[in-house]
């Protein structure tokens, strides 16, 4: 490497680092009970607002796949988060009333307290409405994942984004607090997805409901449904794109040309009858990308039954994804 390539990326690195810190500021820690952390913990971290009726299952479901300790950005709830952490032990939360736009729709906050808690550790980034499903997870947790990662020499875990829904239409899909969401909205597409490499991502996935029904007119404007959510943090890391891009750029790469790679699934639950209600919400605030463009989608949307004959299948196992394909099980057996 030239010198001044070097020189360039020390510059970059250390310009970024003080924009991190910038909006570490930003954070301030309202419950702590980081004093609870061990160096070998499996550590999740996520940003949030208004979704606690999320939670319990949320947490329950991630501490017995293996997460010892919830890092929590909070923007600014006002549906009692705070309150509900305090009792638990696990859990911290970082309050800030700062724009969720602005902080690159809150990825830089993510990226600060994964550099400043999550380096040497196992570490799950997800949104409150996704779960993670990985092959084997029926008998083995996430630190025997990561140590599986590792014997690999891999650093990074990739997933593809499943959204979940129900043949119901979205006002009778009801969500209650501690409710198993696959009970609420058990299918999925089986099938009809695209995969394509771009100069940025070399991974780039599009399909399921948001393509197929609320996009069918423009599939190119379709969301992103690769994902990087369990990686082994290092302090020189960072997310880019919500969980769809990482950087430095190798750690996008998902083939391996000598070994078949693992890969797993982020099942996604966002089709509740709560979302034209946080549509309301997020189309008034112009806090999301494109000014909450696509939550208008789901509002001007007539067809409220996503569910399509042929098409959507029930969620069963891990087995069941990697025989569709969407998974893979790679060498672990």
């Amino acid at each position: 490497m030239k010198v001044n390539q070097i020189l360039s990326m020390v510059t970059n690195q250390f310009s970024y680092q003080m924009r991190l810190r910038r909006f570490g500021k930003q954070l301030k820690l309202a419950v702590d009970h980081t004093k609870a952390m061990k160096r070998s913990d499996v550590l999740l971290f996520m940003c949030l607002r208004n979704e606690l009726f999320r939670l319990p299952y949320f947490v329950d479901y991630y501490r017995k796949l293996g997460v010892n300790h919830f890092l929590i950005i909070d923007n600014d709830s006002t549906d009692g988060l705070q309150d509900w952490a305090r009792q638990q032990p696990d859990v911290s939360v970082w309050h800030t009333r700062a724009g969720y736009k602005a902080s690159n729709f809150g990825m830089e906050w993510c990226n600060f307290l994964l550099r400043k808690y999550g380096t040497g550790h196992l570490c799950v980034t997800v949104d409150p409405d996704e779960f993670f499903v990985y092959p084997c997870m029926e008998s083995r947790n996430l630190k025997e994942l990561g140590e599986y990662m590792r014997m690999e020499k891999r650093e990074a875990f990739h997933a593809v984004m499943l959204d979940a829904y129900s043949d119901k239409p979205l006002n009778e899909t009801v969500y209650a607090s501690g409710d198993n969401p696959w009970d609420v909205a058990p299918f999925f597409d089986r099938d009809g997805y695209v995969q394509v490499a771009t100069k940025a991502m070399p991974t780039f996935t599009r399909g399921g409901p948001r393509m197929r029904v609320h996009n069918r007119r423009d599939p190119a404007k379709s969301p992103a449904l690769n994902k990087i959510p369990v990686v082994w943090w290092r302090w020189h890391f960072r997310y880019v794109s919500s969980m769809h891009d990482i950087k430095p750029m190798r750690l996008m790469r998902v083939q391996d040309r000598f070994n078949p790679t693992p890969t797993g699934a982020l099942f996604h639950f966002k089709f509740f009858a709560t979302l034209k209600d946080k549509a309301a919400e997020e189309m008034n605030r112009k806090e999301h990308f494109s000014g909450g463009a696509e939550y208008e989608r789901y509002v001007r949307e007539n067809r409220e039954v996503l569910f399509e004959d042929g098409v959507s299948v029930r969620y069963e196992s891990p087995e069941q994804l990697i025989r569709l394909g969407l998974m893979s099980r790679g060498n672990w057996l």
